[in-house]
């Protein structure tokens, strides 16, 4: 079993992208003058610096934010799905994936704050994924109720993140640049990225990307695989991370894992394949899980898994779909333990249920919230 290996390079990965080391790398104080991402502000006598951010990774990138600037923080507001309180900012914990009140109440928030700034003042945003559905201010004319019914329908259909975002910018007043339509002050954003490519008009539906101020990716999908790989590559003949960009329905995905899982097992003794990226799929049923435990529950079904390789499908905010889990493991013993349990893999699939099956095998992985959102990864591991 190798559970407890597939569990360390999962976190090693994550390690990579936390706020502490994110934060500190980006950000320092000395003396007057404030460095983000390499430029340097002087604050004068009448300027005053203020932190602000949405997003999953948005608590955890403002408490070191606390720690590295102090008392240079002047005020501000920032909005996560995570409960806690702030020295020196105001916290809003709002919802996620789904739009609600808390979401408006949210966007208010940031909107009024970031509204007051002069042009002496300096900003530091701290954007990351997840504030598409945390933050939201209609369009005139859509009500709220309206706004969930799109919303919701499109987070089933299946369709990715880039075409979602699309269609969430245009029928809001504060994406797609509009947020920052309205500041006034000097500033830096700072972007923790969960999309392909890290493409800035994509990640968070972009509420700062004007054109106005620089956009800095701290962390993604690859620097956090490419820590993963280092820390296993010791360990193994080739440790190799196939793409970080894996961008395909579940379908697609099983197929193309599977393919590269044959061709390493075949040439390899021992190896470990690593994939980033995200995929998607349909909801056909009322059950319970996410895209991560989909793919895990394909690829078993794949039969591409021999006695040797084990798997890890999970994502890296701690939160998979409709479940408490982030992901699900593969293992040789899985096939014992469906058979004891007569259970029947195709008709969870079916019902989009993936979690149950996972969760009564013991073979769901949870982990919480993790703080960070850099997309999903799938570590396939032979010893």
């Amino acid at each position: 079993m190798y559970r407890s290996e597939l569990k360390e390079i999962y976190f090693q990965a994550l390690n990579k992208i936390e706020a502490a080391s994110l934060i500190s790398n980006n950000i320092s104080v000395s003396g007057d003058i404030v460095t983000i991402a390499g430029n340097e502000y002087l604050l004068k006598n009448n300027s005053k610096c203020f932190v602000f951010g949405a997003g999953k990774a948005a608590y955890d990138m403002a408490k070191e934010c606390e720690i590295v600037l102090k008392d240079k923080i002047s005020g501000g507001v920032v909005v996560s799905t995570s409960v806690g309180e702030l020295s020196y900012l105001k916290h809003f914990t709002s919802t996620h994936p789904l739009v609600s009140e808390k979401s408006i109440e949210a966007a208010t928030l940031l909107i009024d704050g970031m509204s007051e700034l002069n042009e002496d003042d300096l900003f530091v945003f701290l954007l990351s994924g997840g504030a598409s559905a945390m933050i939201e201010k209609p369009i005139t004319g859509l009500t709220l109720d309206d706004f969930i019914k799109i919303s919701s329908a499109l987070l089933t259909s299946g369709i990715d993140i880039k075409a979602l975002n699309t269609v969430r910018k245009s029928i809001s007043d504060i994406k797609g640049g509009k947020l920052a339509n309205r500041i006034k002050a000097k500033g830096e954003v700072l972007v923790l990225s969960d999309v392909i490519g890290d493409d800035l008009d994509t990640i968070a539906s972009a509420p700062m990307n004007n054109g106005k101020f620089s956009h800095h990716i701290i962390g993604n999908n690859k620097i956090a695989l490419e820590q993963a790989k280092k820390y296993i590559s010791p360990k193994v003949e080739i440790a190799e991370i196939i793409t970080t960009t894996m961008e395909m329905d579940s379908v697609s995905a099983t197929d193309y894992i599977s393919n590269e899982i044959r061709k390493y097992d075949k040439n390899y003794e021992s190896f470990c394949i690593l994939f980033g990226g995200e995929t998607t799929t349909v909801v056909n049923g009322n059950g319970y899980g996410g895209r991560n435990q989909e793919l895990a529950l394909r690829l078993l079904l794949s039969n591409s898994l021999n006695e040797n390789i084990e798997v890890l499908c999970a994502g890296s905010d701690g939160i998979d779909g409709r479940s408490e889990a982030t992901g699900a493991f593969l293992d040789p013993g899985i096939l014992n333990k469906i058979e004891q349990a007569k259970l029947n893999p195709e008709t969870y699939l079916k019902n989009s249920d993936s979690n149950t099956f996972f969760k009564l095998l013991g073979y769901d992985f949870v982990t919480g919230i993790t703080g960070t959102n850099v997309m999903d990864f799938v570590i396939i591991l032979k010893k």
